[in-house]
């Protein structure tokens, strides 16, 4: 299992075995994928890895109260492909100050430099629910967050927030939105095929 040091300080062999102790497991995992041919359990097991180096890193960075870390998309819901990105959402209490951008930076670097490939998104709850409204990648991802890390109070008040956006007027909109879009697709496709 892997024991990841006690701080990351400025220390880039600490960083080093960090990075060598994931991907050791990530070769145990595919090995015994092979031998078993369990996909859930390889994302299952993949996912908890990924889980537990964020934590640490986080934990480790001792980044600030006001903010959390939150798991989105295929990797919040719990489906973490070994080659996938980890896609996150740093959830912020207000707009980032140059020192708690800083912050943010360093723990993502820090996660590169473990060789996980993060993807990453930083928002307060109101700029998750203006995205969410316009962009329905943006809701699904966002209906699929779990939390791994960080303030849960502003973790309850993104899940409520989340839960708002849920209002069946909204899919209304957006399913009538969905139909003129396949309609005016579907002439799209008629007139390109009548000209081959």
């Amino acid at each position: 299992m892997l024991s990841p040091p006690e701080t990351l300080a400025d220390s880039g062999s600490a960083l080093a075995r960090l990075k060598a102790g994931v991907q050791a497991e990530r070769d145990a995992l595919q090995g015994r994928f092979r031998e078993t041919a369990d996909g859930p359990m390889v994302l299952r097991e993949h996912r908890r890895l990924v889980d537990r180096v964020l934590k640490d890193m986080w934990r480790q960075l001792r980044v600030p109260a006001p903010l959390a870390l939150l798991a989105v998309g295929g990797y919040g819901r719990g489906e973490l492909f070994p080659h996938s990105d980890i896609d996150v959402l740093v959830l912020l209490q207000d707009s980032a100050s140059p020192g708690l951008a800083a912050k943010i930076e360093e723990l993502v670097g820090r996660v590169w430099d473990t060789g996980l490939e993060l993807a990453h998104s930083v928002r307060t709850v109101a700029e998750c629910v203006e995205e969410a409204t316009k962009d329905v990648t943006v809701m699904t991802s966002l209906l699929e967050a779990r939390q791994l890390a960080g303030n849960r109070g502003l973790f309850a008040r993104f899940d409520r927030a989340r839960r708002e956006c849920l209002d069946p007027r909204r899919f209304s909109r957006l399913s009538a939105w969905s139909r003129s879009n396949a309609i005016r697709n579907s002439r799209i496709a008629l007139t390109a095929s009548s000209l081959i």
